[in-house]
């Protein structure tokens, strides 16, 4: 059995507090032989802060920061070494680089993502509304760009299926609203190819420059607004815009494109009654090239684990679709084509900013957008491989790859989901592996990029069509977050049903600010419980998921777990109302005082015996016990104070402890509110007490002066210490009580508790 030991019954401040025993040597407990033995007062925050006084931080002056940041002693060689190396990684890892354990297998990943870089890139720029060059341009120069200021190793920068078509969006609007009235009166400009360009790599400079600013202002943590719920849901909704933007190339069909809201809609009623103009030839080479792909595709899915190699089946569609292209002559049979590919890269230009107050909201929110994919998918593959992304570098490496790369006619990027897996199943350990994926591009463009001309378009369409099924699959995220988290599965439900109605930007603002209100609905509304002891131990859990947690007699804990601000100060004043006071306790007759008085008496040794258990074994778990016998015949007159529950033990409510360990911040309102809720029970005749409160919260509840029924010693360390306190003055006041002519001191308690 535990061994008792007393403990002194001493006013909670003084030399002299009140001390708890805990000792682990319960045979049934020690299950590998060892002991912890701890003894120490019950702290509030008075009689801890005197014995252990904190340090106070020093507050400099704005000049002296200033001059302790371009000291001499901070800015030593090593410092401006590390500063380098920050900004340009490469500069640290590739003098560094194993070329004996890496190199081949980086060359590996590198040429397998390079042949699925080439149909991607000409598939990415129809969907941008561009001709197909424009997409293996930017799947060279950002990636090159990247691999000089990125700390991802593993993601493969280029063009994506989703901003792709948020990038034709954006310039179809501009095109409409500079040359609309022209197109009107059939006077289009001379080469609308290259003006559509124009307008694309004006927003990639646009995007750089405002994620450069992002970097700047230190900002990477806004992906922290755009939870994986919300950023699935939008790309699911977007991939529906992707698989419908295809359509006309699939079919052969001539369709106007549509932007804004419902333009969905607006793209389905016309190639519904256009049905029947489908080319056949066409339509046959479109499902030809589905089937193939769907085929290999759910192939190389099943033997993933097997093979690092995949099969470059895109790579090979493209060339035989151009073989059967030049062989069977389809653009005699009115067979779309992609069309004249040029040699070589474009000469560089600096983007004007004519279109800048037309693209400007559309570059704010593909900044965003394609920022916040490539972070996640880099935290993804950073966590697998155990090494850490700097989000604000990513940043600054993601806006200088947008800003240089617009000088070649680049539109902006992201991080693609399909290439990044490949590369990492290929064995890819470094930027190495993007830098020559990148190279087997720019090979394609210098010496054969002219033979492609003749590639049927609907080849390109159904290799978009193919890579949208990772995306459809994330519609089985609806069953997944219903079972865990109903909150996040309305985020992403909202998201996609307003990104497929209201469009891309539209939609996604919607799913920001829906998410931004489910987290004010959560503070509103928060967790909150009340608490109970297990057992006759110092633990404490939530009384309706615990049937084995008991109500403490006279003690009411409450947990509440969010910070307290002025949303949800209404909901802490209401949870913890005191309701009408009922009919005083009457004393009892004159003739039973004597026979009461005797019982309580003897139960006062029962008070005063205090002993707490602690077993601790290997796993370092440990268990408080906490033994004490309550007093349940104890009646003084006074209004009863609660709930139906503070009654139900028979024992009236004396002491409300709030344990604020889940609280992160107050506000003033909050504080209005616990300084209300303390009047009020200090009226009834009871006490209010805090635990484990934070250093921030502390600091708010005496600094601003709101809080003034709630001092020091009515804080605690810990829910157990404010529970002793709370029993230990119970049973001072009941052992004071208990004669009017002679009451008990100090002394006399104490060795009554000791005889014990």
């Amino acid at each position: 059995m535990a061994g008792l030991a007393g403990q002194n019954c001493d006013q909670p401040s003084g030399d002299n507090p009140r001390t708890v025993t805990i000792r682990a040597n319960h045979p049934h407990h020690q299950l590998d032989g060892s002991q912890l033995t701890l003894r120490r007062p019950i702290y509030n925050e008075r009689t801890f802060s005197q014995k252990y006084p904190p340090q106070q931080k020093s507050s400099k002056s704005a000049k002296d920061k200033l001059r302790g940041t371009f000291s001499s002693d901070k800015w030593n060689l090593q410092t401006l070494k590390n500063f380098f190396y920050g900004i340009v990684p490469i500069a640290y890892w590739l003098p560094r680089y194993q070329i004996k354990s890496d190199l081949f297998e980086d060359c590996l990943a590198g040429l397998t993502v390079g042949v699925l870089r080439i149909p991607h890139g000409m598939a990415h720029a129809v969907l941008a509304t561009l001709p197909p060059v424009y997409g293996l341009y930017t799947n060279i120069f950002p990636q090159l760009i990247y691999a000089v200021f990125g700390t991802s190793r593993h993601v493969s920068i280029g063009t994506m299926a989703v901003i792709s078509i948020m990038v034709g969006d954006a310039v179809e609007k501009a095109y409409q609203n500079i040359y609309g009235d022209e197109i009107k009166m059939n006077h289009p400009p001379e080469d609308e190819e290259t003006e559509r360009a124009r307008i694309a790599s004006t927003l990639a400079l646009m995007v750089g420059l405002i994620q450069f600013l992002m970097c700047l202002l230190r900002v990477g943590i806004i992906t922290n607004y755009l939870p994986e719920p919300l950023v699935r849901g939008f790309t699911t909704g977007a991939a529906c815009h992707v698989f419908s933007s295809q359509f006309n190339h699939l079919f052969g069909i001539e369709l106007d494109r549509y932007t804004g809201p419902f333009s969905l809609i607006k793209t389905y009623k016309p190639f519904l009654l256009n049905l029947g103009l489908t080319n056949p030839t066409t339509l046959l080479i479109s499902f030809s090239t589905l089937l193939i792909l769907i085929f290999v595709k759910e192939f190389q899915d099943c033997i993933r684990d097997r093979f690092k190699w995949q099969l470059p089946v895109e790579m090979l569609v493209v060339v035989l679709g151009t073989l059967f292209s030049h062989l069977f002559n389809f653009e005699d049979k009115k067979v779309a084509v992609v069309g004249q590919i040029p040699n070589g890269i474009p000469t560089p230009y600096i983007p004007s900013f004519t279109y800048a107050s037309t693209l400007l909201p559309d570059a704010i929110i593909l900044s965003i957008v394609s920022y916040a994919l490539v972070i996640s998918l880099s935290n993804i593959f950073a966590k697998k491989h155990k090494y850490e992304v700097d989000a604000n570098q990513e940043l600054f490496a993601f806006g200088t790859a947008h800003i240089l790369s617009s000088a070649f006619y680049c539109y902006p990027t992201t991080s693609s989901l399909s290439r990044t897996l490949v590369r990492d199943i290929a064995g890819g350990k470094t930027m190495l592996a993007g830098a020559t994926s990148t190279l087997l591009v720019l090979l394609v463009i210098l010496f054969i990029g002219r033979f492609l001309s003749p590639l049927p378009a609907c080849c390109l369409a159904a290799i978009i069509v193919v890579a949208l099924r990772g995306m459809f699959r994330q519609l089985t995220d609806i069953k997944k977050l219903w079972k865990y988290s109903k909150i996040d599965m309305t985020i992403w439900v909202v998201t996609f049903v307003f990104t497929v109605l209201m469009g891309l930007d539209i939609g996604l603002a919607i799913g920001i600010g829906y998410s931004i209100f489910t987290v004010v609905l959560r503070s509103q509304w928060p967790q909150s419980c009340m608490l109970g002891q297990f057992g006759e131990t110092g633990l404490y859990g939530d009384m309706k998921m615990f049937p084995d947690a008991k109500r403490i007699p006279g003690i009411k804990i409450f947990r509440i777990q969010s910070p307290l601000f002025f949303a949800n100060a209404a909901y802490l004043k209401k949870a913890l109302v005191l309701p009408s006071p009922l009919s005083t306790v009457v004393q009892p007759a004159e003739q039973n005082q004597t026979k009461e008085h005797s019982r309580n008496i003897d139960n006062l040794h029962r008070y005063t015996s205090l002993e707490s258990t602690v077993s601790h074994n290997a796993a370092n778990d440990v268990m408080l016990n906490h033994v004490i016998a309550h007093d349940s015949n104890h009646h003084s007159v006074e209004s009863a104070i609660g709930d139906s529950n503070d009654r139900s033990d028979g024992c009236l409510l004396r002491t409300l402890i709030v344990d604020m360990s889940g609280v992160s911040f107050v506000d003033t309102v909050a504080l209005n509110t616990l300084e209300s809720i303390a009047q009020d029970y200090l009226a009834a005749n009871a006490k209010v007490y805090l635990a484990e409160c934070r250093s921030n919260v502390k600091h708010m509840l005496f600094t601003s002066g709101l809080v003034k029924s709630i001092d020091l010693e009515h804080i605690f360390l810990s829910v157990h210490d404010a529970v002793l306190h709370s029993q230990s003055m119970r049973v001072t006041n009941q052992a004071k009580s208990l004669d009017p002519e002679h009451p008990l001191t100090i002394e006399e308690f104490e060795v009554a508790d000791s005889a014990c």
